[in-house]
């Protein structure tokens, strides 16, 4: 018997669907339903292969729900490219991502609690690549040099106004090579933001 996914999630999508925050472009398209095994899955996921606009390329595109696409958009647009622009001197134009959909637990932890990469709620970021090519991985930026390493703080910090779940490096050894950014109901009425 298949184990039924948590109300919220229905009722979230729904309402974000209905306010026509995602629309299909060039960048993001519609695709079919993500339906198990267990309770994995999501009734109207998109693909997005690009963000704002198209100006901040994903590679590889993102399996995504409704409402991850404008909270990764508000990311960049407030936070993301206002810290290149100030601390690295260019605007960022494609982020490499590590993991979106994938229907799994937490950690990949055997018996352990779905992970909401497993609703497509989820993204995981390895990497940022600035206008000019320079890439700056979390993995070596995080403690590298100090632009760099500032610059990754100043976004991880930052996720932490658009996203539920945020743990970069500093978080566990799981995340020391990525952001992971989820919008999880955590808490009885799903506000409590865990941010590390």
């Amino acid at each position: 018997m298949r184990k039924a996914r948590e109300s919220w999630r229905g009722k979230t999508e729904q309402l974000c669907l209905k306010s026509g925050a995602v629309r299909q472009s060039a960048y993001i398209r519609r695709i079919k339903t993500l339906d198990g095994p267990g309770p994995c899955g999501t009734r109207k996921p998109f693909l997005v292969s690009a963000a704002l606009e198209g100006q901040v390329s994903f590679d590889p595109p993102a399996t995504l729900t409704c409402r991850m696409i404008p909270a990764f958009d508000a990311w960049l647009a407030q936070d993301v490219q206002p810290n290149a622009a100030g601390l690295l001197g260019e605007p960022v134009s494609g982020v490499e991502i590590a993991a979106s959909y994938g229907c799994r637990t937490r950690n990949s932890k055997r018996g352990g609690k779905m992970s909401e990469h497993g609703f497509a709620n989820a993204i995981d970021i390895r990497a940022f690549v600035l206008a000019g090519g320079r890439r700056i991985s979390v993995e070596q930026g995080w403690r590298g040099s100090p632009q760099d390493a500032l610059f990754l703080r100043a976004v991880n910090q930052g996720a932490c106004r658009h996203f539920k779940t945020i743990i970069g490096p500093d978080g566990d050894r799981h995340h020391r090579d990525h952001f992971h950014l989820d919008l999880a109901w955590h808490g009885k009425d799903g506000v409590y933001v865990h941010c590390e």
